[in-house]
């Protein structure tokens, strides 16, 4: 039996309503949700944030102590290849005092006048800016500017071919000119077990990228130095504040960590747009219900109409 107009017309106002009413909430709640996401994520970034740098406070400090020590400024104003293997052995107790008193992996130093790569076991090699293996000092001569250390992610050759993180330091004479540098080693496992555990705990991708966008740190080790993350005028994002914002894959925070001259970009693996369906879900379907309900009580009601007439 077919609907009276009146009928008609009251399902109709209904459907319009609920869908009325579905947008108008779904707007509100989004809007809501958009405020909840930013700051939750905006909690978590700086969360992580401090655990990193943290987690690289302790090398940094190290590192530019043995860079002012005396000892180690006599070993690298050594300047031949003689005088340097002279010093070998001060050079290697020295270091191993230094790996036994923190635990690296690896301890290091290199004179910029004879060349020699000093490790805790002597010297390892004379060192050669133009090969590829010792590219990495030609890099941080070419990149600290003013800065004291740089950070390089790199294959450390000595600890069987470990990914590590090194520290790399100036070391300046008495009369402040470069002789060298010396640093240490993070092993990129210890950096990458602290970034899984937030990524696991908060539902985020954590990256460490460069002012190039490169990718330096990465829980997918096949992407580190290999991939990078394009972000326009990054250098707007370098005064050390967190950036939120919205992308096409979702939303995301930007803060420049000063410290380590990286920028960490936490990307949200919860989309907003599911969580608003997922609320709004429950109430659409109740409002769904009601109104077959509603359409098969008029049907009803005007077939027991049509049938006492």
């Amino acid at each position: 039996m077919r609907l009276t107009r009146i009928q008609k017309s009251i399902v109709i106002v209904l459907l319009v309503g609920i869908v009325l009413s579905g947008f108008l909430t779904y707007r509100k709640t989004r809007g809501l949700l958009e405020g909840d996401f930013e700051n939750e994520l905006r909690i978590e970034s700086g969360m992580i944030s401090n655990a990193i740098d943290n987690k690289f406070m302790r090398p940094i400090t190290v590192s530019e102590t043995m860079s002012k020590d005396i000892t180690l400024i006599k070993i690298l104003s050594a300047e031949t290849e003689e005088e340097a293997k002279n010093l070998e052995a001060a050079a290697a107790e020295y270091l191993n005092s230094i790996r036994d008193g923190f635990g690296y992996s690896m301890v290091f130093a290199v004179s910029d006048l004879s060349k020699a790569y000093y490790t805790y076991d002597g010297i390892s090699r004379f060192i050669d800016v133009n090969s590829y293996e010792d590219y990495w000092y030609k890099y941080f001569l070419e990149t600290r500017g003013n800065k004291n250390y740089v950070l390089d992610p790199d294959i450390d050759a000595v600890n069987n071919w470990e990914l590590s993180v090194f520290v790399n330091t100036a070391v300046n004479d008495s009369n402040g000119n470069l002789i060298g540098s010396c640093g240490v080693a993070i092993d990129m496992s210890d950096l990458l077990s602290t970034i899984e555990h937030y990524e696991r705990v908060y539902d985020v991708k954590i990256n460490l990228i460069n002012s190039e966008g490169l990718i330096l740190v990465d829980t997918n080790a096949e992407r580190i130095e290999n991939d990078s993350i394009k972000i326009d005028n990054l250098e707007d994002y370098s005064d050390g504040e967190c950036y939120y914002e919205i992308t096409k894959d979702g939303d995301r925070t930007i803060t420049y960590i000063k410290d380590l001259d990286w920028y960490l970009i936490v990307q949200n693996n919860k989309v907003l747009a599911k969580n608003v369906i997922s609320l709004l879900l429950p109430s659409e379907i109740g409002m769904g219900i009601s109104l077959v309900i509603t359409i098969a009580l008029m049907t009803l009601e005007s077939k027991k109409k049509s049938e006492e007439s």
